[in-house]
């Protein structure tokens, strides 16, 4: 059971917003760009936990495994912890599950999951591992999403989202809103996909593009706070603060 999906990382862009009202200026594009409307398509509520070993013994394999609830459907989901920015196509194995069901449940079929994703055999006993794993990380998002439609054919998804993270390991909490933009079309037209995200780059300065997989993001958002760095942090995101606003001036 399950599959292997291969996904394009070439035909999603994610970024991160700067200021609590950040979509004023996405909105705007509307007026900026020739031919472009943006069409509101409906919400989706979706969570993602992931699961790890205490000793975190998945993540030091290279191995990312969660499991996805997006409305009624539930899927396992075991993915290469790799950075978007390093790779065009990355393959995943997805698993569909019901409500009630555990990683214990689904080990067997988990472990061949795995073992298809990576061609180095591992040292240790996946299947035990897989059962002794624990939920590390939950992350729950709210997403309006809009249908950029362009005059030329080009259509692409606009997923403008607020995000809750929790850390169960350093009970750490943090919210944050970002936006995803997912081509949707075929690859003719990448180049106006590239141009459209160009676009929000020069336009919208609330944004800013980031790279890392969603586990990697939300551990960084969520890791035990060292005041020096704390305070380093708060220094760099009020220098940004001022430039931001010094181009909106």
């Amino acid at each position: 059971m399950g599959k292997f999906i291969e996904l394009k990382n070439d035909d999603v862009v994610k970024y991160e917003a700067l200021t609590d009202k950040p979509f004023e200026k996405v909105f705007a594009l509307q007026n900026v760009l020739k031919f472009y409307r943006f069409a509101f398509a409906g919400t989706v509520r979706s969570s993602e936990i992931f699961y790890d070993t205490p000793n975190d013994l998945l993540n030091k394999a290279g191995v990312i495994l969660s499991r996805v609830q997006e409305d009624d459907r539930v899927f396992f989901k075991v993915a290469p912890s790799t950075s978007l920015s390093k790779v065009t196509t990355q393959k995943i194995f997805s698993h569909k599950v019901g409500v009630k069901d555990t990683i214990k449940d689904h080990a067997f079929y988990l472990v061949d999951g795995i073992k298809g994703l990576f061609s180095t055999p591992f040292s240790i006993d996946v299947e035990n591992v897989i059962k002794s794993a624990v939920p590390k990380i939950g992350v729950f998002t709210n997403a309006n999403v809009y249908k950029v439609i362009s005059g030329t054919g080009f259509h692409a998804f606009m997923c403008h989202e607020d995000t809750r993270y929790e850390n169960y390991e350093t009970k750490r909490k943090a919210r944050s809103q970002g936006m995803t933009v997912k081509m949707d079309g075929p690859s003719q037209y990448q180049s106006e996909f590239i141009s459209f995200n160009n676009a929000i780059k020069k336009y919208c300065k609330e944004f800013v593009e980031i790279h890392d997989n969603t586990y990697e993001h939300a551990k960084r958002i969520t890791k035990k706070i060292d005041p020096k760095q704390a305070k380093k942090d708060k220094k760099e995101a009020k220098l940004k603060l001022q430039e931001l606003k010094g181009q909106k001036d």
